[in-house]
């Protein structure tokens, strides 16, 4: 019988054809392992904006005034705001054997790591170092950050309606808390993201976290409003003082009323239609 080999060109073609197919599928899986690294990085990208914006959203958004006295006896500000690195009091959940409702949380950048370090007691600004013996929580809010760069929101000194961005919110020459915070990181990849929260308890009208200026005006509507009532009736002008202080009154009660004339204040009408609580005929 006899036996049939292949031909230089069978040949030839042959090894065409499995270099071919090799190649095509060398492409395929590098394309899919790059995607795939492609996926991983966008991924582990979005889990850290994702914690970044949680750390926004959870602590900025929620910051409060807080005071403690140093050792001299004088009561500051719990804040101190550089351009690098934030410290300031926040409100958080309070259930279970959890200390109490307020958190301490300093934020900065270490080995190219953006961290948070949290603590259920103050951590006071003014010292340097501060008592070490405290629990510290740290946690990684993301990694591969160059740089963290914070900005603090005040009323422009120079045109009240407008807002300023400052690098630097010391508490030593602030009583309050800034308007907003705006946070800027710069990643080792040169992408840069920012975020900016209003903080709590620090519009013109509240009472908890008042402005400077919050009482701005309201003093002259005040007293012309108590003068008022003095004239309108002698009798009730203790209460009307304290009736027409609205910045201080209670929320969700209006302001109490005058008796209208010929009515006393429990509502009713005298017989004889005077305005006086006592007997006159």
């Amino acid at each position: 019988m006899r036996r049939s080999n292949f031909t230089l060109i069978e040949l030839t073609v042959s090894i065409a054809i499995l270099i071919v197919i090799a190649g095509i599928v060398g492409v395929s899986g590098a394309a899919f392992y790059n995607g795939y690294e492609r996926s991983l990085r966008v991924t582990e990208r979005l889990k850290q904006l994702m914690a970044v914006d949680n750390l926004m959203d959870t602590h900025i958004r929620n910051m409060v005034p807080f005071n403690w006295k140093d050792d001299e006896g004088t009561s500051r500000l719990v804040f101190d705001g550089e351009e690098n690195r934030i410290l300031f009091t926040t409100l958080r959940r309070s259930y279970g054997d959890r200390p109490g409702a307020l958190l301490f949380i300093r934020v900065f950048v270490e080995d190219e790591k953006l961290v948070a370090e949290y603590s259920p007691y103050p951590r006071l600004p003014w010292l340097e170092e501060g008592d070490e013996s405290m629990p510290v929580t740290r946690e990684i809010i993301a990694e591969n950050v160059l740089q963290a760069t914070f900005y603090y929101a005040e009323i422009s000194a120079e045109n009240s309606d407008s807002v300023d961005f400052l690098e630097e919110f010391r508490e030593e020459g602030n009583s309050v808390l800034p308007l907003a915070v705006m946070l800027k990181l710069e990643f080792t990849d040169g992408t840069t993201e920012q975020w900016l929260r209003r903080v709590a308890g620090v519009s013109k009208n509240s009472t908890f976290g008042t402005r400077q200026n919050s009482n701005s005006g309201t003093g002259s509507e005040s007293t012309g409003s108590t003068a008022a009532s003095a004239q309108s009736s002698g009798s009730s002008t203790g209460n009307s003082a304290g009736q027409n202080r609205i910045p201080g009154r209670r929320p969700g009660r209006r302001p109490g009323r005058l008796p209208a004339a010929g009515q006393n204040q429990s509502g009713s009408r005298n017989p004889a239609g005077s305005t006086t609580g006592g007997g006159g005929k």
